[in-house]
Parts: structure tokens; C-alpha cells; sequence
């Protein structure tokens, strides 16, 4: 493994010091790979230091503790073979790596994105949020979610648990986001609503983590727009703007880097991800919302012991919709995974698209895939159409 001495030696003067707080393998280099992750982080097993390897699938998560050297020779064999990106925070820097199609690393230092003191070795830790319980923060307590002292209120635990839900999921891209280098990064959050996501966005990014970011939050309600501005100004965030607008007519003068676009109804959502791909954004994360199109398409004859009762088709026409917007993005160059957002005690409306440009090794066998999957459903998405046009980043 000449090709990654750098990262070799990265290894062995990080892992037996104790120097990783946290590492992060993904982007798989094939569809068929068991894992879409590979997490780690260190444990303190009878007194002995040993990095705990966390397999992420869609639904399960299965863990291996090892000792530095074996999470070292770990790591290399699975960025040789099954990953082509990593991302291995320290209290001193953040290092994130790249493994080019040839098989060659490039390790980029960036500033840190952890604290040694956020970083426990016990084996059984409890959850530990972005968002701590007992900490005051400004914009929470603005939007009504805690107090003064930091109590989260009882009748808004539902949505904390949503925000830092969310930064979790955003913590996963940084490695994406940061391909930009040092540029500021350029987010557009399509139907923001009353922001509580955007907010929580802004001070992840920009005052947990000292990015250069500019965040911009569409919504179609003026008194909406009004109040997220008004409270963006209290707060002090000088780069988070809202802009009274519809998805379909904002122009953006600029690259985006991060699309977000969270329960806008019905083809709404088509139209935030069609301009995400034609922004050529890094990143995009949607919560689809209301998807009626696809049921009114549906021949109950195609599977009728599936689609012969209304609440069962409606939700079938959800997931297929939602499939299909998927695969119709890895027609485009993008990796997609479909993840649970939040718990469905809550709501029924819970997946999440989360897609990263140019991890689509197959753009050619997506569209096949893609063809047979809609005409067995006999169905056209919106997005289909909105797409025919747009095409592939040829660098993605």
C-alpha cells in the first residue's frame, strides 16, 4: 500500500497515543459493499486503549473493539478496498482523506472539529447530542425549545431531539462539504418555515465549528420570513438571510454547496432537488412531504393485494416516489442513501434523501435500474421530467 505511506504514518502516530477522538470511513467505491460506513472511536477496555469499529447498514449497526494496531490496519485495508473517503477528527486538527480511483490517498489537514474534553472512553457511553441538555443556547431559547437555564421544554423535547437528529446527519457530509477548501461554504434551505433547522444549521456550522458559511432560508410566507429575520438579527447571525420566495423562481448568483430541503409538499421537493443538481451542490438532504403524485398513477391491477385499499396505497405511492427520486439522482452522478430521520412516533412523513455528488460509480446501470423499476410501476415522477435536460456533472 505505497499509495498510502502518508496515511500510514498519520496511523501510527495518532492511533497508539490515544490522539483520535473520532474517524469516519465512507463513500463506497461499490453499490454491493456490505457497509455504508465504517465509524470509530476509542473505548477504554480493562484499562487498555482500544478503538471501538462501528459497521453502519441501512438498519443495523454492529460493533468490533481493537487494539490501535489492528484499528490501523483496519482502516488502511478498507480505504484500499472498500471506501474512497475518511475524515479522523483529533484535538489538534481534523484530517480528511481522499483515495482517488487509482488507489492514491491525499490527506488534507483542516482545523478541528472536536474537543478532547467531548470525548468520553467509557464503553457503554450514553448518547451524547451536538446539543446538550443544560446548556443555554441563545437561538433555542429564542425559538422556545429551552429556557433561560437550559431546560428543554417538555412539550418541544420532540423537536431538540429533531435538531440534533439533523446535525448528526450534516456531521456525516462535513467531509463532503469541506471539499471546497477554504471557500465559504453556500447553503440554500428550500421551504425553511419557521427555521428551527436552519438555525440549528447555522450555529453548528458557524459558532460550534468556525465555518465560513452564508445560509439563505426561502419560505413563501412573508410574516414568516419577517419573524426568522427579525430573530436571525437578535441572535447576531450576520450570514443567515431569509428570502420571501418560491423554490422554482430563486436564483442563486453563485455555486451551492449544501441543498436542504425539509417536508416541501407534493413536487415541490422535485423542483429543490432539480436546481440542487443543477447547482451541481456537494450535498443534498430532503425530507419529502405529501407525495399524491405517484397514487393518482397507480393501476390497482399491478399489485392489487398491495394497492386495493386507499391508506395502503397512498403509502406505497410514498415509498415508490420516494425510491424513485433516489435512483433518479444517481442517474446524476450522486451517491443516495435513504435514511429514518426521526422517530415515527412523531410523524409518519420520516425519511430522509441524503445524496453526495459524484459517489455514483454506475451512472448507466442507475438508469437501467431506473427504467425497469417505472415501468413495472407504470409510473413518471415529476422529477423525471424536470431531469430529461439536466445533465450529469461530467466531474461529479
Amino acid at each position: 500500500m505505497t499509495e498510502h505511506a502518508e496515511l500510514a504514518a498519520l496511523l501510527a502516530q495518532l492511533l497508539p497515543a490515544g490522539e483520535l477522538l473520532a474517524g469516519t470511513l465512507s463513500k463506497r467505491r461499490r453499490r454491493s459493499s456490505p457497509y455504508e460506513r465504517v465509524a470509530l472511536r476509542p473505548v477504554e477496555l480493562k484499562g487498555r486503549l482500544h478503538y471501538q469499529a462501528a459497521y453502519h447498514t441501512a438498519d443495523k449497526v454492529f460493533h468490533k473493539n481493537l487494539m490501535p494496531d489492528e484499528a490501523g490496519e483496519l482502516i488502511l485495508k478498507l480505504l484500499a478496498e472498500e471506501y474512497r473517503q475518511a475524515l479522523f477528527c483529533t484535538a489538534d486538527a481534523d484530517y480528511q482523506v481522499l483515495v482517488s480511483k487509482k488507489g492514491a490517498a491525499k490527506v488534507l489537514r483542516l482545523p478541528p472539529s472536536r474537543r478532547r474534553e467531548e470525548t468520553a472512553l467509557e464503553h457503554d457511553r450514553p448518547k451524547k447530542y451536538i446539543l446538550q441538555e443544560g446548556t443555554a443556547y441563545p437561538f433555542l431559547v429564542e425559538l422556545g425549545i429551552m429556557n433561560s437555564s437550559g431546560q428543554v421544554l417538555a412539550k418541544r423535547y420532540h423537536k431538540f431531539r429533531q435538531l440534533n437528529k439533523y446535525l448528526e446527519i450534516v456531521e456525516d457530509c462535513l467531509p463532503q462539504l469541506r471539499r471546497r477548501g477554504t471557500e465559504p461554504i453556500s447553503v440554500v434551505d428550500f421551504g425553511s418555515g419557521r427555521a428551527y433547522l436552519t438555525f440549528a444549521l447555522y450555529y453548528y456550522l458557524v459558532e460550534h465549528l468556525g465555518m465560513a458559511v452564508q445560509i439563505t432560508g426561502l419560505d413563501l410566507k412573508e410574516d414568516v420570513v419577517t419573524f426568522c429575520s427579525e430573530t436571525a438579527r437578535k441572535l447576531g447571525f450576520k450570514q443567515l438571510e431569509f428570502v420571501c420566495a418560491d423554490i422554482r423562481d430563486f436564483r442563486s448568483e453563485g455555486k451551492v454547496d449544501l441543498v436542504v430541503s425539509l417536508h416541501a409538499c407534493d413536487t415541490a421537493t422535485d423542483f429543490a432537488l432539480t436546481q440542487a443538481v443543477k447547482w451541481g451542490a456537494e450535498v443534498i438532504l430532503a425530507v419529502p412531504c405529501c407525495q399524491h403524485e405517484v397514487s393518482a398513477q397507480l393501476e390497482t391491477g399491478v399489485q392489487p393485494v398491495l394497492l386495493q385499499h386507499g391508506i395502503m396505497k397512498e403509502r406505497a405511492a410514498s415509498l415508490l416516489t420516494d425510491a424513485a427520486r433516489g435512483k433518479l439522482l444517481e442517474t446524476k452522478g450522486y451517491s443516495v442513501q435513504i435514511m429514518e430521520f426521526i422517530d415515527l412516533e412523531h410523524t409518519p412523513k420520516n425519511l430522509l434523501i441524503r445524496a453526495l455528488r459524484g459517489g455514483c460509480a454506475d451512472r448507466e446501470q442507475a438508469r437501467r435500474e431506473y427504467m425497469a423499476f417505472k415501468e413495472y410501476w407504470g409510473i413518471k415522477p415529476t422529477l423525471e421530467r424536470l431531469l430529461e435536460d439536466v445533465p450529469a456533472d461530467p466531474t461529479a
